[in-house]
């Protein structure tokens, strides 16, 4: 595996990774679109199990503005405000979240956070951009991630859509 670099990387990591989260929901549920706006990034969220829903992960995730990738119309994304202000790998079979194209919300103590509701999987091999390249969280959280089969579609998408010759992608440095 290559190590993790600094500087521009830092910015199209994360959109990458946003791309690749959103790959294989998209060739079920719609095409891929580039979106310009304020938007929360789940890609290295840790999660929690919805105590209502099993099915469903409560998600903290980080406030971001810029370009990202959506399967959905853009504005159906944004994430919202209510009255009151409010690249690692893990294996098959561990449980991680879907969190593309589900509607967040800011938290109001803090507008650069957004709480999202997101769906627990546990199917597949699946990379996440959280853990710290640390593969014993595969088992401890429920990481935001994608399945491994759809991450590359997603970095082409987003490559291509942003003008960028190649993946800025790093992959963790050898498993600890």
């Amino acid at each position: 595996m290559k190590t993790i670099k600094s500087g521009f990387f830092l910015f199209i990591l994360p959109l990458a990774a946003v791309a690749a989260v959103s790959v294989g929901y998209s060739k079920a549920n719609g095409t891929n679109q580039l979106c310009e706006h304020k938007y929360a990034l789940c890609t290295s969220a840790l999660c929690v199990p919805s105590p209502e829903d099993p099915t469903k992960a409560i998600c903290f995730c980080d406030v971001e503005e810029g370009p990202n990738m959506s399967t959905v119309p853009c504005d159906s994304l944004r994430p919202s405000t209510d009255s009151n202000g409010m690249g690692l790998k893990c294996p098959d079979g561990t449980p991680w979240t879907w969190c593309l194209n589900k509607k967040c919300t800011v938290d109001p103590t803090d507008a650069k956070k957004a709480v999202c509701v997101c769906d627990v999987m546990r199917t597949k091999e699946w990379m996440t951009l959280g853990g710290n390249c640390d593969t014993a969280t595969c088992k401890t959280g429920y990481w935001s991630g994608a399945a491994m089969s759809d991450f590359d579609d997603g970095v082409i998408f987003l490559s291509k859509a942003l003008g960028i010759a190649s993946s800025p992608v790093k992959w963790c440095p050898a498993a600890k």
